[in-house]
């Protein structure tokens, strides 16, 4: 029985994996959205069947953050999630890897509504390592997956608008 709910909760997780991979290929930033929501939605329920509330909570918080944030960005928004996730997250913390949860979806959240570019790449990037290192942490099979995806493809994309960059050179 616990072997079938194990395998039921990892194929929760690649099912979110591949979502969250084929999301970037939408070329319309309302179906972008809806599908990082579902894939933050599986996740959320990935991690609750592992028995991980503090990334379920955070994997929910980003889905709805997703969400809003086609409809609102301002500071407030931003700020309003922030709070929830630190509120509804420390409480439940029981080991600092844990942490990386809410570090990731706090850089995640900061790049989502207030930066753009290599900028918004890169700490998005770094939202990605935090959750990578506690998906490996976790056993989480579709989160390293997808943490992994994320890492190349974000890593190429900011290598390549780096390289498309007007170079500031003196001489």
């Amino acid at each position: 029985m616990l072997l079938d709910s194990l395998w039921f909760a990892q194929s929760i997780g690649l099912l979110a994996c591949l979502v969250g991979a084929t999301a970037f290929m939408q070329r319309q930033d309302s179906k972008l959205r809806v599908q990082l929501t579902l894939n933050g939605t599986l996740m959320g329920l990935h991690f609750l069947l592992l028995g991980s509330s503090v990334a379920a909570i955070n994997c929910l918080l980003c889905a709805v953050r997703n969400w809003v944030s086609g409809y609102y960005r301002g500071l407030g928004v931003m700020l309003l999630f922030l709070a929830l996730a630190w509120l509804l997250v420390i409480p439940r913390i029981e080991h600092p890897v844990q942490m990386l949860t809410l570090l990731g979806t706090t850089l995640s959240t900061f790049a989502l509504f207030r930066l753009n570019g290599i900028a918004l790449r890169l700490c998005m990037l770094s939202s990605t390592l935090c959750w990578l290192t506690h998906n490996i942490w976790a056993g989480s099979i579709g989160g390293i997956l997808q943490e992994s995806i994320f890492f190349v493809i974000n890593g190429y994309t900011i290598l390549k608008l780096y390289q498309a960059a007007p170079q500031d050179i003196e001489g």
